[in-house]
Formats: C-alpha cells, structure tokens, sequence
C-alpha cells in the first residue's frame, strides 16, 4: 500500500472515530437554526457575513468532535467486541494521535468561543467542562449519563441562541422533542452494545436494570414525546407541523420495533429509525 493511500484511510479513520456524520448533522442543523429560526428573512444575508455566528457554530462543532474523540478512546475494548470491523479500521490511527487532535479540536474551539466574547466563552467552556465530566464520570451512570448525552447534543443549538440572545417557547418544546429523540437512541444503543460493555466491564443500563425496564422507559419516553408537540402544536406553521408529525411517528415505530425486538438486527433497524428522526429533525428546523 503507498504512503499516500494509507494516509488517506488513516484520515478517514479518524473521521470515523469523530463520528463525521453526527458532526455534519450539527453543523447543517446550527446554520439552518441561525438563519431561519434566530434571523427574520431579512437579515440572513448579514447573518451570512457576521463572523460571531459562524466563530460561535464552528466553536462548538469542534468541542463535540473532540469530545467524540475521547468516548472513542475509552469504549476501544467494547467497540472492538460491538463493532469489530469499524474498530479495526479505526485503529489505523494511533491513540496518541486521536488525543492530540482531540487537544487541538478543544483548544481550537476554545479560542473561536474566546474571540467571539466572554458570554460565549463563559458558555462554550462551561459545555467543555461538561463535555469532560461525561467522558469521566456521568457515562457510566445508568440513566443520568443516557440524558447527559442528550443535553450535550442540545447545547450547541442553545449557545447559538445565547449568542443571537433570542430564546422562544416552540424553540424550548422542540429542543425538548429532538432531547427525548436523542435519549431513546442513548438507550437503543445500550440495547445494542449489551454484550461488548459486560465484557468490558463498563456500565450498561440493560445489564443494571434489565432489558424489560428499559424498554418501559421507552414507552413513557415516547408518551412524552407527544405532549409538547400536542400543546405547542399552535404556535407552529402548517409545514412545521407536517415535520413535526413525522418525527413523532418514526420515534414512536422506532421504540415499537424496539419493544418487539427478538435480536441485534431488530435493533440495528431501530436505531436507524433514530437517525432518520435526527435527520428529519434538523431538516424540520427552516419551517419552526
């Protein structure tokens, strides 16, 4: 294999440890937001030019990419068990490499926060902070780390939203929607890497409190899905409505599928459903 070739695998294997597709998700979802949700249509073209907007969205873009770097590090063991040929590819780079870039991604986003202000370094540091503690500690907490990580996939729209210093309650309730989506894919995901984490010795809620408990939790998590959708469902427009509904019913087929799963590949199309709420989701976000 050339020098170059191997390079090449080696940087997409590091685009693999950061979870590019999760990352990309964000950043399409935090423009989308600065320009239709906390912009009126006349000011997206100065919006466009405004460099605090792009410094604050890029900022914390790279403070997640880090923070994914690090989860990589720790879950190896699980991931190799879990994800066998994903995690060997992705061991084409060195851990002392993935931590490196995991530095300068923090610092990097660190220094965009602190040249857009001290509100928004206040902001993105106190996210940095969190970011740690969940690698750390909350993870391996059942239930808390599952809803650390569905906060933590909300801040980066919320700093937007400190940044442009507009906050709305259809914003709050569908923040609250896309968190709920995010923590029944927490959770599928425990569903899913049951047998790496045991061998592992990590913490797996599954195996804390039994298969059984957590998909009633799905349940009573896709109940209260609806009730912020049912009682904001006023304040939004015809198309933000029709995107709305749909996210409600793949989240609600995807925890279906979930309680009704006999096996892994069961699982796997659930948690894909997720991904397809995530993704809707975001494309929701012009239309609020």
């Amino acid at each position: 294999m050339s020098k170059r070739r191997l390079n090449a695998l080696k940087v997409l294997a590091l685009l693999s440890q950061i979870r590019w597709y999760n990352i990309l998700l964000l950043l399409l979802g935090q423009y989308l937001a600065a320009l239709y949700v906390f912009a009126d249509k006349y000011a997206r073209v100065p919006l466009l030019t405004d460099a605090g907007t792009h410094l604050s969205i890029w900022a914390s873009t790279f403070l997640l990419a880090s923070g994914f770097l690090i989860n990589t590090f720790y879950d190896l063991e699980a991931d190799s068990i879990n994800r066998p040929r994903q995690t060997s590819f992705e061991r084409l780079v060195r851990k002392s490499t993935s931590l490196r870039v995991a530095g300068i991604l923090l610092f990097s986003g660190l220094l965009m926060a602190f040249s857009v202000s001290w509100r928004a370094i206040g902001y993105y540091g106190i996210y940095a902070f969190l970011l740690w503690l969940y690698s750390h500690r909350l993870r391996n907490i059942p239930f808390v780390g599952h809803a650390s990580a569905a906060i933590l996939g909300l801040m980066p729209f919320f700093g937007i939203s400190v940044y442009h210093d507009f906050i709305s309650l259809p914003t709050l309730a569908y923040g609250m929607l896309l968190g709920l989506a995010l923590f029944s894919r927490e959770l599928v995901k425990d569903l899913l890497g049951f047998k790496g984490d045991i061998i592992a010795g990590k913490v797996n809620v599954a195996a804390v409190y039994g298969t059984r408990k957590v998909r009633l939790v799905l349940v009573i998590n896709t109940i209260l899905a609806w009730i912020p959708a049912y009682f904001t469902r006023p304040l939004f427009n015809e198309y933000a409505s029709y995107g709305i509904v749909t996210l409600l019913f793949l989240l609600t087929v995807s925890n279906l599928i979930t309680l009704r799963s006999i096996n892994l590949r069961n699982l796997r199309w659930a948690h894909l459903g997720y991904k397809l709420v995530l993704v809707i989701g975001v494309l929701t976000i012009p239309f609020l």
